[in-house]
């Protein structure tokens, strides 16, 4: 398989497995460029995540444990949600804003 196919489905399982607890894929944010500021995690979830993908990079891209973690590094960097042990993992930035403003009514 070309390197460049197999990087993008490994992308694209992340986005999908960052996205799990919200019950959203890869395919209901794609087009929106701030996708990744919408959603809140737990620190927990968040821990969780990047040992399920480090795991995942390791096995997909055949990585040793290092550079996976390196790539984990960079897509939480670049994409990962917010992440706030305050916030229950179901609710995302708009629903709050949105019950705030009708709180406020």
């Amino acid at each position: 398989m070309d390197k460049k196919i197999k990087q993008k489905q490994v992308f694209v399982a992340l986005v999908d497995k960052q996205l799990e607890p919200f019950n959203k894929t890869y395919q209901d944010v794609l087009g929106d460029d701030l996708w990744y500021t919408k959603y809140i995690v737990t620190q927990e979830q968040e821990s969780e995540f990047i040992n399920w993908g480090v795991d995942y990079i390791q096995k997909t891209l055949h990585l040793n444990k290092t550079l996976a973690e390196k790539e984990m590094q960079w897509f939480i960097l670049q994409w990962g949600l917010k992440s706030n042990k305050i916030v229950n993992g179901d609710i995302s930035i708009e629903s709050m804003t949105k019950n705030s403003k009708t709180n406020k009514a």
